[in-house]
């Protein structure tokens, strides 16, 4: 499981020109789900992704500590495979009806801890944001 995370002011997501969900101060988290994820490594995933000190003087509070919100993105271009050529490599990809699955296992586990707001899976997203530094982390598990 691999994440790209993105401390921003503001972001939103849009499908076909029509808003679909937005927030305010917070994390943009796009997340990648492999074959071999399960639900230790979501739990682990989660924790790291609340519990990272990127906000405020010397990265000293998580969203957690500030209140904030965040914007989960299923992205399955995350887990692509690059050392070779010019081409991705999804072989690692979890496959859709399971990364799906997921996605929806993380998004109800986030919401019972802060206000975690979706995009729509396979859908052809806009995300729009203010990233807020930038601050921008990438988390495996």
């Amino acid at each position: 499981m691999k994440a790209v995370i993105q401390r921003v002011i503001e972001a939103n997501v849009k499908v076909d020109g029509k808003l679909i969900n937005e927030i305010k101060k917070g994390l943009v988290v796009l997340i990648g789900f492999e074959k071999e994820d399960n639900d230790e490594k979501l739990s682990k995933m989660i924790k790291k992704i609340i519990n990272m000190r990127i906000f405020e003087d010397k990265f000293s509070k998580s969203v957690l500590d500030i209140n904030g919100e965040i914007l989960l993105i299923p992205n399955f271009t995350i887990p692509a495979i690059t050392k070779k050529g010019t081409r991705p490599n999804f072989q690692n990809s979890m496959p859709p009806n399971e990364a799906k699955e997921m996605y929806e296992k993380m998004l109800k586990k986030m919401n019972n801890i802060l206000p975690t707001k979706a995009g729509i899976f396979g859908a052809d997203m806009k995300v729009n944001l203010i990233n807020d530094g930038p601050v921008t982390i990438i988390l495996e598990v």
